[in-house]
């Protein structure tokens, strides 16, 4: 009876390892960018291009990134005078990858969105779209970095 009891227990115990692994953030040094393709927006190529420059030369695996931006700027609010209080901007980044040791490849998007106020200088109104724009470039690094690394994972 005990030993039942026993060898049920280490059955369960073995069926219940899945064998999940968390993914780290430093598993992308693993990775060599050979070739970069960026289309869209100058400055937000431009963004992108210095946050993904982390070329790993003693690595054994070689990925082939192509991105395209797309950025929308829509009016999100006016006042009573119909003036404009508030912009919205979407950017959109549509990520192609090809591993190439594992001849695999795989896409996928990346889409954030924010406001900025319009001030009632015009230089201040282009600091609060630049401030946003930056803010929301690292946020999509980011998550391109973590659903690139968990993609990669996943072939």
């Amino acid at each position: 009876m005990i030993n039942n009891k026993i060898i049920v227990i280490f059955i369960a115990l073995l069926i219940s390892g899945c064998g999940f692994k968390a993914v780290n953030q430093d598993d992308f040094n693993q990775y060599k960018i050979i070739e970069l393709n960026i289309k869209g927006d100058a400055r937000l190529s431009y963004l992108l291009k210095n946050k993904l420059k982390l070329n790993n030369e003693k690595s054994d695996k070689s990925i082939k990134l192509s991105v395209i931006i797309d950025k929308t700027k829509n009016i999100r609010e006016k006042n009573i005078k119909n003036e404009i209080t508030k912009y919205q901007i979407s950017i959109t980044v549509k990520t192609d990858y090809y591993l190439i040791e594992e001849n695999k490849s795989g896409n996928f998007l990346l889409s954030v969105t924010g406001d900025h106020n319009v001030s009632s200088r015009y230089r201040e109104t282009l600091n609060n779209e630049k401030k946003l724009i930056n803010s929301l470039m690292a946020d999509i690094s980011e998550q391109l970095f973590r659903d690139l690394l968990i993609n990669l994972n996943d072939l």
